[in-house]
């Protein structure tokens, strides 16, 4: 067992050092965005806005030597600059640790407590760990370390532990040049031409050339009572590869609204910064589809929804933000006026998933879901964060000026 402690360094400069890592491209991506995310938590505490964290508990999975136990010190340091721990040193130790009683808690108060070889613990061990997780000591973050077939184990042991990790990291062995992937270009370029005439001709070309619009999702008739697949809670994970090619559906249904208030849909297609990049990566109904379809909110539906075609989806978008609001400036309006909430998710015509939101009150917007790049593939992960402020703190929040 190892107790270190780091000096005090800026989040910036605790970046560039996760930059520096060799390989480990979707593992970079994705700490990358979950600094922005503590950050925009950061500054909503701070202005007193409520809202509903994730858990800071993380999964790394992986092969010996792919760089898990530098990335958890790391890790460390970033929650400590943060103000997540009151010290950020990482305290390593083996899961199995966990299957007696154990000070394991007390040592690691203010650091990172990384557990090694989770599959080592018996079922005793981890309902102690569902435990420590579910307690959710403000000044103890843990990360488990493992293989994925280890981490797997584990959770069949207890399979209630996986929503209590924030984020699950597969730490792949550095190939090179296959992490050296460039994205798509958005914009038509101009080739290399010998006069300014020729670039003029080009340029009018483009500008005068007929592009097919995306196509807008018809509205189908969907079951709102429908309970059926999997029962999502706040930080589950659900797979979409099986679902990529055809159309995913997200919407909120209720079996009735208190007050005659219209509830929209409301789709932010995010880049590696957690922004938007321009005001069309907001889906909504002034913007009905985003550009090559990829996203849409589903006009003349019977309740709020938003349709995905993800592989459609520009190279540079890294994460969509599903989320509904109600409309309008009445302070009565939010969701303790909608009754019985919830998020259904369809594949085609049938229902994969669904999420209860009974526990929202007073929250005029939701942030319902993520969908999220990771290793050549989709997920979805729930949120179901609700804000008290409506639309246009939400909108700032993702980098879009509301008038």
């Amino acid at each position: 067992m190892q107790n270190e402690s780091h000096p005090v360094q800026t989040v910036e400069e605790l970046e560039e050092k996760l930059d520096q890592f060799q390989g480990l491209k979707e593992v970079k991506i994705s700490i990358h965005a979950l600094i922005r995310l503590l950050q925009a938590w950061k500054q909503e505490e701070e202005k007193h806005i409520e809202y509903t964290p994730v858990p800071l508990h993380l999964i790394f999975a992986g092969e010996s030597g792919t760089g898990r136990t530098q990335a958890a010190g790391l890790m460390g340091q970033i929650y400590h600059a943060l103000g997540c721990l009151s010290d950020g040193g990482l305290v390593e130790a083996e899961a199995s640790e966990l299957n007696a009683s154990s000070e394991l808690p007390e040592k690691a108060e203010g650091k990172i407590l990384l557990l090694s070889h989770p599959d080592g613990l018996t079922p005793e061990g981890a309902e102690r760990l569902e435990a420590l997780l579910n307690c959710q000591q403000e000044n103890l973050v843990i990360i488990l370390k493992g293989t994925q077939q280890e981490t797997e184990a584990m959770f069949e042991k207890l399979p209630s532990l996986r929503i209590l990790f924030s984020q699950y990291f597969v730490f792949a062995d550095f190939q090179g040049e296959d992490f050296q992937v460039k994205p798509v270009p958005r914009k038509l370029e101009i080739f290399d031409v010998s006069s300014l005439a020729e670039q003029e001709e080009q340029l009018e070309a483009i500008e005068e050339a007929e592009f097919p619009a995306p196509e807008r999702p018809v509205p189908k008739k969907l079951d709102a009572n429908a309970r059926t697949g999997e029962l999502l809670k706040a930080g589950a994970r659900l797979d979409l590869s099986p679902y990529l090619q055809d159309e995913i559906r997200i919407r909120l249904v209720w079996q009735k609204l208190r007050l005659p208030m219209e509830m929209d849909a409301y789709v932010f297609l995010l880049h590696d910064n957690e922004m938007t990049g321009c005001d069309e990566d907001m889906v909504f109904f002034g913007n009905l589809i985003s550009q090559n379809g990829g996203a849409a909110v589903v006009d003349g539906a019977e309740y709020p929804e938003a349709a995905f075609h993800l592989p459609k989806l520009f190279q540079d978008i890294q994460k969509i933000a599903v989320c509904f609001s109600a409309y309008g400036d009445n302070p009565a309006f939010d969701f303790s006026q909608v009754e019985k909430p919830v998020i259904q998710i369809f594949h085609k015509e049938e229902q994969i998933a669904w999420m209860d939101l009974q526990n929202l009150q007073s929250e005029r917007t939701l942030v319902a879901a993520e969908i999220y790049r990771y290793q050549n593939t989709w997920k979805f992960r729930a949120v179901s964060a609700g804000y008290r402020d409506g639309l246009e703190q939400l909108c700032q929040r993702f980098g879009i000026e509301v008038e």
